[in-house]
Order: C-alpha cells, then sequence, then structure tokens
C-alpha cells in the first residue's frame, strides 16, 4: 500500500506512521522527495508490529560516522529502514518487540533533533525566499501573474483561431522555463517557512 503526505511536524509524520501500523501495516519504505510512504499489510494479526521513530541530521556524515551512527541504533534493537548519511530524516524501526519504544533517551535529545529540522527548514526557507523576492525585483519585463508577460511572440494575443493555438502550445513549454523556477522556488520556500512557524510554537 502507498501513501502520499506532506508533513510540517516530525512528531506529527511519526504519529501517523505509527497510527497506520496499528492498523496492521508495516512501514517498508519512504521517498521523503515525493512523500511517499510504502506499507506492507502484515500476514497474521499476531505478528509483531514494531513503531517506527524520527531523528533528523541538519548536515552530512562520512560514511563510517555514518555507519557508526547506524550500528548505535541498531546495538539498541532500532534498523534504519529509508534515510541518507548526507542528511535530512532518518527513519527508524524496532527490530524486536523487546526493544524500546523509542530512540532518545529522554525529552531533550528529541528536542535537538526536532531543533535541527526547524533550523535547517529556516535557512532553506530564507534562502529561497530571498532568491524570489530578488529575481522579483530585477526582473523587469516579466509579471509573473500575468500570464501574457510570459509569452514573447509579437501579436500573439492578438492572433485567432488555429494559429492562435498552434502559437500558444509551441510557446507554453518556454514560458513555464521562464517562471518556472520562480514558482518552485516560492513553493517550497514557504512550505518550509510554515514548517518554521509550526515547529517554532511547538518548542517554545
Amino acid at each position: 500500500m502507498k501513501k502520499f503526505h506532506v508533513f510540517l511536524d516530525l512528531n506529527d509524520e511519526e504519529n501517523w506512521i505509527n497510527a497506520i501500523q496499528e492498523g496492521g501495516y508495516r512501514l517498508d519504505w519512504v521517498n521523503p522527495y515525493l512523500h511517499c510512504y510504502t506499507f506492507q499489510k502484515l500476514a497474521d494479526a499476531d505478528q509483531f508490529n514494531p513503531y517506527t521513530r524520527l531523528d533528523f541530521r541538519d548536515r552530512g556524515m562520512k560514511r563510517r560516522a555514518y555507519q557508526d551512527y547506524r550500528q548505535l541504533f541498531s546495538d539498541s534493537g532500532w534498523r534504519l529502514i529509508a534515510g541518507s548519511r548526507h542528511g535530512g530524516i532518518q527513519y527508524f524501526q524496532q527490530k524486536t518487540a523487546a526493544s524500546d519504544r523509542d530512540i532518545f533517551s529522554d525529552e531533550r535529545s528529541r528536542a535537538r533533533s526536532r531543533r535541527r529540522f526547524t533550523r535547517l527548514s529556516l535557512y532553506y526557507a530564507v534562502f529561497l525566499l530571498s532568491y524570489v523576492f530578488f529575481y522579483w525585483q530585477t526582473t523587469d519585463d516579466l509579471n509573473f501573474f500575468d500570464v501574457k508577460s510570459w509569452y514573447l511572440t509579437p501579436g500573439l494575443w492578438q492572433m485567432q483561431g488555429e494559429w492562435f493555438w498552434k502559437a500558444v502550445i509551441f510557446e507554453t513549454p518556454f514560458a513555464l522555463m521562464r517562471v518556472g523556477v520562480f514558482y518552485v522556488f516560492l513553493i517550497v520556500g514557504l512550505y518550509n517557512l510554515c514548517r518554521v512557524i509550526r515547529n517554532y510554537r511547538r518548542l517554545g
């Protein structure tokens, strides 16, 4: 079973995953870029149903350091099911029912992980939205909120019938390339800003 879901908060994501697992499914894989989660239905209702916990790394690790990081969790009864040594969200799952139900030794450790997540989200929000503002202010011949200005063909909007539609269809890919980066950066920047606001309120 595949599910798509976008989250602003790691705790909400963690709770959502575990709620689905309590319904008789086990998380098998996560694509964090597409926000796609793959669950496998348990064959037996009595089969061990693990908890999933999330850690966050705001910077990359050398290969050996990442192996040691994973081994530390493995020794505590947790296996990595999705994550990267280059940073980001690390998804850990219980290996046995005897494992602790949390990967953090105390709330302070959990809070540090969530602060790393918030700090990196803030960095992305500032960088992306600054780029959007700069691009907007320095582009005089293009109005990002006026579709007609995206097209450069002279007299395009005076054309009629078949010639009009052929010209629009031909130039649309080029128009989207001109404004695409602006809108991608705007959407991703606002998404990261929402993550910062959401987590800042929680962390207090």
